[in-house]
């Protein structure tokens, strides 16, 4: 159950106070403990009024990894605690012989590092950089895979390295490049190549004049009176009271890939929710819903009421204004109601300032309708709008039909496989794929697309390569030889390519094969002779130049999130309203923002004033606010698969 009423909660209001009280008896009685009770609930009072939804601190995880199928530019690893470390790690594998494996030019010892985000799920994949050590001899990490690395909190001391408990793994294929030279080969990244072992839970840290163990219990109860998250056959609340000043906050799936929308909505709950209060609210949004000023937040406030919202949200599909309409369409998505559908392909197709967080709810959506919608955006011309839409309707149902998922590996008997690390080291080294089809080092799809032939890559969070058109061929002449090891060679009359891999070491073997010139054909007959993904990107990116390639070849080919979906939304501006300087705005930015009372919807979504780590406001005469500075909802990752814009996520004050 992702919308609407929690029936039955694994821990109610009273079991909250129950466990909060308790708390405050194991803190002692030298300690202050938790307050029990603080200022009332007013009429009019929210979620965002008592409390800041933010999140732990990211957590930068570290660990050291094997890199190994190089090409002679590997070296053996310097003496000290990371060599040691690793080969620990490589004796409790069960690695005959690691530091002889550590000696090869093949291999390299490497420091893998991810930053671990809030909200994050155990499926959910992580892009991990790889670097070589200071002292490091390795010139190139071209070509090369990361072995299975433990990724952990780590303190480097004088003469050893502290970890904390495992958080996270990592390994697959390195594309060289960082984010200052693209051609780095000392540097790397392995595409979503790491997960995190357990969920990472937001923060909704209470404000402090309603810090107490009765507000905590209380604010949990209204959050999971409407959402919940199903875990097995139970639905439990998202909400879990912790301590007096904060809860944990779990997203529910329907908001996943757009967490700033769940907690918009969570902001705008009622605390004071009655049967007499709750009729004349939604008179009132209804009429708010009208204006095209106060349409934005007004549909997340008939979100956040759940099923009795949506009738009124309905008759606002058949409002005059663009955007009142769209918002309407929106919510209704995220109430997963299908009524709103063709406003959303509408705004996907003719707004490029809406188009992302349409493609956004008609994933949310997850109905027919929708997916039908999606299908036919496929197709459109626009090559930002087919990959996204293509994204959205793989984000919605991964295993639909539709989006033409094709197995790379051709399948193996079992006992071809081994979990034994010596024997990965040597199957990779050999350049040979290990397991069945369902260990595909790369996701290719084939989409039975009607519009122009087109092929995308991926250069972040998965590995992924989509061919738009089922029936896309090489064009001859071909003479290839981009990818590593891989040549390709086909004269112009030639119906078939031969695909070579040359010798890369003393592990290798040659071998020849012959394949159809179709794309698919290609690629996986490429993959089965050992070519990583970044050697497949390279070899696409030389069969363009080359104009092999029958249609465009495009990476990371996104819809843009807007700055004007966000004005429109929360402050009423027109998408076409042309920016403009605001004296009373200039006026209050020279002010301190606690001295002036902010009115309207900023009073909920309001801007913070940032501060350095260590620094504070030295003023005198003032009593100092020791609540954390509220968080931006603009600032909370979207995360949009289908979208190039993924903003850094709020942190409070470390515990």
């Amino acid at each position: 159950m992702e919308a609407g009423p929690l029936l039955h909660f694994e821990t109610n209001r009273r079991g909250a106070l129950a466990a909060l009280a308790g708390a405050a008896l194991i803190a002692g009685a030298d300690s202050p403990g938790p307050k029990l009770t603080s200022a009332s609930p007013k009429l009019n009072d929210t979620v965002g009024d008592w409390a800041i939804v933010g999140a732990k601190r990211t957590q930068k995880v570290e660990g050291v990894g094997l890199v190994v199928g190089l090409n002679g530019t590997g070296s053996d690893p310097e003496s000290g605690v990371y060599r040691e470390e690793l080969l620990t790690q490589m004796r409790k594998a069960g690695v005959d012989s690691p530091a002889r494996i550590l000696e090869s030019p093949n291999t390299s010892m490497v420091i893998v590092r991810a930053t671990i985000p809030a909200g994050l799920s155990t499926t959910d994949p992580i892009d991990v950089t790889v670097e070589l050590t200071p002292n490091s001899g390795t010139t190139s990490l071209a070509g090369g895979y990361l072995m299975r690395t433990t990724l952990r909190e780590v303190l480097m001391t004088e003469r050893d390295i502290k970890e904390g408990s495992p958080l996270a793994s990592a390994y697959g294929p390195i594309m060289i490049g960082d984010d200052k030279n693209a051609e780095n080969p000392k540097s790397g990244r392995v595409l979503g190549g790491a997960r995190v072992k357990k969920e990472v839970p937001y923060r909704l840290a209470l404000k402090e004049k309603h810090q107490s163990i009765r507000s905590s219990a209380l604010v949990q109860d209204v959050i999971n009176r409407r959402f919940a998250v199903r875990i097995g056959p139970e639905s439990r609340g998202v909400a879990t009271a912790k301590t007096d000043q904060f809860l944990e906050l779990k997203v529910p799936q329907v908001y996943h890939q757009n967490q700033a929308r769940f907690f918009q909505v969570v902001k705008l709950l009622p605390i004071v929710d009655r049967d007499d209060v709750r009729t004349a609210r939604l008179a009132q949004w209804r009429e708010e819903l009208k204006d095209p000023k106060k349409a934005g937040i007004a549909a997340l406030k008939l979100e956040g009421a759940g099923q009795p919202g949506v009738e009124v949200l309905e008759e606002g599909l058949k409002s005059r204004d663009l955007e009142a309409r769209f918002f309407a369409a929106e919510a209704l998505a995220y109430l997963q109601k299908e009524s709103g559908v063709a406003v959303l392909k509408d705004a996907a197709l003719k707004s490029p300032d809406l188009r992302a967080f349409a493609l956004a709810a008609l994933a949310a959506a997850d109905q027919p309708a929708a997916m039908m919608a999606l299908r036919s955006l496929m197709s459109d011309a626009d090559p930002v709008i087919r990959y996204g839409a293509f994204a959205a309707l793989r984000t919605a149902d991964p295993e639909n039909a539709y989006l033409g998922r094709v197995s790379v590996m051709k399948e193996r008997s079992p006992d071809q496989g081994s979990d034994n690390m010596a024997a990965a080291i040597s199957e990779i080294q050999s350049r040979r794929r290990r397991g069945t089809t369902v260990d595909d080092p790369f996701e290719l799809y084939v989409v039975p697309s009607d519009g122009p032939p087109m092929v995308h890559f991926t250069r972040s969070n998965r590995a992924e390569i989509v061919l738009f058109g089922e029936n896309q061929k090489l064009e001859t002449p071909i003479v290839l030889g981009g990818g590593g090891s891989i040549i390709l060679n086909a004269s112009e009359s030639d119906e078939k390519v031969e695909i070579s891999r040359i010798t890369r070491n003393s592990l290798d073997f040659e071998k020849k094969v012959v394949s159809s010139l179709a794309m698919k054909d290609v690629i996986r007959e490429v993959a089965n002779l050992g070519a990583t993904y970044p050697e497949i990107v390279e070899l696409l990116n030389s069969a363009s130049k080359q104009h092999n390639l029958q249609g465009q070849l495009l990476a990371d080919a996104r819809p843009v999130t807007s700055e004007k979906y966000a004005q429109a939304q929360i402050d009423g501006k027109r998408l076409d309203e042309k920016p403009k300087q605001d004296g009373s705005l200039r006026k209050a930015s020279a002010e301190d923002p606690d001295d002036a009372e902010e009115k309207g919807p900023r009073r909920i979504f309001k801007l913070p004033k940032f501060r350095g780590f260590g620094q504070r406001d030295d003023k005198t005469g003032e009593s100092e606010d020791k609540s954390p500075k509220e968080s931006p909802l603009r600032s909370l990752r979207l995360n949009l698969p289908f979208s190039n814009s993924k903003s850094a996520l709020p942190e409070l004050p470390p515990e």
